[in-house]
This record gives C-alpha cells, sequence and structure tokens, in this order.
C-alpha cells in the first residue's frame, strides 16, 4: 500500500517515481497525471512538462500519452471524471468502468478510451480492453501496437484472443519482436 499522500503535485516523471516507491497511491498518480489536462505546468520543470520527456517512453507508457495528448486536446476545467473512469477501472467492475466512461463529455471519450485501452493492455485485462477496442475512435500508437505484439496465447490467453479478433490487429497485423529472428527457428539464429 501507498504512504501517506503528498500535498506536492508532480510532473509526469516524478509522479512515475513517486507511485513506483508508495509515495502515492492510484488515485494521486491519476490526479497528478490528468490534471495535465486542466492546463497545469509545472514552472520547476517546464522543459519536460511541456516538452517531450523520452525517459516516459522506457518507464510509464500512460504518462507518455497523456504528454502527447495534452498538446492536442482543448484543456478541461476539472479532469476529476477522468479520474473517476480510472478508479473504476481499478475498484470496480467492467460495469461500472462503462458507467463512468459513457458520462464523459463527447470531445474528450476518445481519449480517455485511448488512455484506458493502454491500461488494459499494459494489465492484461481483457474485458476492459475489448470494450475500448468495440468501441474504437482512437489512435493506435506505436507502443501500444508493440505491447500488443508482447502478448501470447500462453501467457495471456484472454487478451491475445481480444487482440486478435479486434479491428485493431486488421489493421496492425501480429509481427514478431526483433529478438525472435535471432531465436531457434528465426531467420538469423544465434547459438546462446
Amino acid at each position: 500500500m501507498a504512504a501517506a499522500s503528498s500535498n506536492k503535485s508532480f510532473c509526469f516523471y516524478e509522479n512515475y517515481l513517486a507511485k513506483k516507491d508508495g509515495i502515492i497511491n492510484n488515485d494521486e498518480y491519476y490526479h497528478h497525471l490528468f490534471d495535465h489536462f486542466t492546463g497545469k505546468i509545472h514552472e520547476d520543470n517546464i522543459e519536460n512538462c511541456t516538452g517531450k520527456d523520452k525517459r516516459l517512453n522506457r518507464t510509464d507508457l500512460l504518462a507518455d500519452l497523456v504528454q502527447g495528448m495534452v498538446k492536442n486536446m482543448e484543456h478541461v476545467e476539472d479532469a476529476t471524471p477522468f479520474e473517476l473512469v480510472f478508479k473504476a477501472y481499478h475498484t470496480g467492475t467492467l460495469e461500472d468502468v462503462i458507467a463512468q466512461h459513457d458520462i464523459l463529455d463527447g470531445k474528450y471519450v476518445r481519449y480517455i478510451r485511448q488512455l484506458l485501452a493502454t491500461q488494459a493492455l499494459l494489465d492484461r485485462r481483457a474485458d476492459v480492453l475489448h470494450f475500448c477496442l468495440g468501441r474504437g475512435d482512437f489512435d493506435y500508437e506505436y507502443n501500444f501496437t508493440y505491447e500488443a505484439d508482447l502478448v501470447t496465447v500462453d501467457e495471456h490467453p484472454k487478451t491475445f484472443a481480444v487482440l486478435e479478433r479486434s479491428e485493431f490487429r486488421e489493421l496492425h497485423p501480429r509481427s514478431d519482436p526483433p529478438w525472435v529472428a535471432f531465436d531457434v527457428g528465426g531467420d538469423f539464429p544465434v547459438d546462446w
């Protein structure tokens, strides 16, 4: 469990570290993350707050996605509805997630659905991923496609099945990760 809440406002990477280190919990993580949708700028970290913090691509794919979205979407007055969708994701059922999703303002729903699909893919949560892919109307970023290609039928059969039966897979056929070419049976096998 997370330690006591902090009153500090965290920017993207600091938010990731605070969550990883147990300084903040899931709800606080999403609050700090989605607060950027209101136009929040951390003056003490302005370059990584308003630019492209490349550390996120390797550490926190959700924050990386939010950072890109902030530049393309109209700011919201209150990010609480986004937070409530993710609260339902972590504590409720699929029906709770759908209920929170469906009350969002239409001009923001595709963004939250893309974030929700990404989180569900990372967590291998097939029910939410199926819902998001079924509703569609969001972009599939490179990181999403790459992560989807890492899902295997042996380790996560439900998530694998959702991906393989989706329109996403029609648009982005499965490709093996680069290292497969060097494994036994690959195009360039290496005797490790």
